[in-house]
């Protein structure tokens, strides 16, 4: 049996050797796709820098994106659903254990702070700063993002009272990355930081439960969400034998599949139609590439080719997560016991999948419509496009790759 201080570094292991594998097979079916993302992003982050205008207030645009990018913390535990009765016993080598998580989680989330403030660095020295005010800004947003996941460990141990922490937080982190990114930061407003961070550390552990009181819920309930994200994105690619959801009920949503006339002929429409509104993926992906890419278009307008292939690519991403609508349903009883031909469920989920795709192409391209500066005669092809896509990707394109990978889709 491992003990207990050695079993996280194991499991990070096996964790790590598991995602190197999916890495490398997903890399190996991508061929070409990963350098024409990246050419994708060079030009659309090229053009974003021209468009914006001299007067636009960048300070507050950093402000947001590391406010959230430090607020929105996540700890990797590793932990298993039978760990709070083999591992409670020992509660010393738990005390290690969830040590070396929280050191670890610091550094991947360091990590990413690193790495978002590498990409934002052209805009940084553009509008803000010179390097000397960027390596600065790097190590205070890395104080605080150890901060951060530090008292976010403290906020598990408290679920039923967690607004005001977390309000806090998020506020503390709100001004100080505005005092830092508007020039501001050293002087008064950092000795206020220091006594303001030192306040909310010491409330932390004065509130701090005894050591024998673990949130194991929370931490195993974060972890199957964590493990499920990963394979979700996974299984986008390739086929990954388990992906974890979550069912929320959206009542507001529901007159989007009540409309279908009770018929036998839309039996399948109506099931998928209501999984994908319910399931908490791919619906949310479909809300966020569809955001995403009518900005990326909003910045591209003066390039309309950038436009055209960001427009297909968005398309394309939500298209590949679909086929999991059909998916989940196919070990599912009554999904077999309905009195319709096999063929309908191939033809209603591409009717749900070419629907779904031209209404994303509208939403993507109403936006434009107020910021484009010659709407009438260019966004009606860039619909065209979308509806052309949406098209084969839904009658063509998927279901042949589907047809590949099981005799079940």
């Amino acid at each position: 049996m491992t003990p207990i201080p050695a079993l996280f570094r194991q499991r990070m292991n096996q964790a790590w050797v598991k995602g190197s594998r999916y890495v490398a097979l997903i890399a190996k079916g991508l061929h070409f796709l990963p350098v024409f993302l990246l050419i994708l992003i060079y030009f659309g982050y090229r053009a974003f820098l021209e468009w914006l205008p001299a007067h636009f207030p960048v300070y507050l645009l950093f402000t947001a994106i590391f406010t959230w990018s430090l607020s929105r913390t996540r700890i990797r535990t590793f932990v298993q659903p039978a760990d709070p009765v083999f591992l409670f016993p020992d509660l010393a080598g738990l005390k290690i254990y969830f040590r070396r998580s929280l050191a670890y989680s610091a550094g991947i989330q360091s990590l990413k702070i690193f790495l978002l403030l590498s990409f934002l660095s052209p805009l940084y020295l553009t509008r803000l700063g010179d390097m000397a005010g960027l390596v600065t800004s790097w190590a205070v947003l890395t104080v605080l993002k150890v901060w951060n996941v530090w008292i976010y460990w403290f906020e598990l141990h408290h679920r039923d009272r967690p607004g005001i922490p977390r309000f806090l937080r998020w506020g503390s982190n709100g001004v100080i990355t505005l005092w830092l990114f508007s020039g501001h930061f050293f002087g008064w407003p950092l000795l206020v930081a220091i006594l303001w961070i030192g306040w909310l550390t010491l409330y932390h552990l004065k509130q701090q439960p005894p050591r024998h009181l673990i949130p194991w819920e929370a931490l195993i309930i974060r972890e199957q969400r964590t493990v499920s994200t990963y394979y979700r994105l996974a299984h986008q690619f390739i086929d990954v034998p388990y992906i974890g959801n979550e069912v929320k009920n959206r009542p507001a949503l529901g007159f989007f599949y009540k409309w279908l006339p009770p018929t036998p002929e839309n039996s399948y429409l109506y099931l998928y139609l209501r999984t994908f509104f319910r399931y908490r993926e791919p619906f949310g992906v479909y809300i966020r590439l569809t955001l995403v890419t009518a900005a990326m278009m909003a910045f591209l307008r003066f390039e309309w080719w950038m436009a055209a292939l960001t427009l297909a690519g968005g398309l394309y991403l939500t298209g590949v997560q679909l086929p999991w609508i059909r998916r989940i349903h196919r070990y599912q009883p009554w999904f077999r016991l309905y009195p319709r031909p096999v063929e309908q469920k191939q033809k209603d989920w591409s009717r749900l999948a070419v629907g779904l795709l031209a209404v994303q192409a509208v939403l993507i391209l109403l936006p434009q419509w107020w910021l484009w500066q010659a709407p009438v005669t260019l966004l009606p092809l860039f619909l065209l496009l979308g509806w052309i896509i949406a098209w084969f990707l839904g009658r063509v394109y998927l279901p042949k790759r589907l047809h590949k990978k099981s005799s079940l889709l």
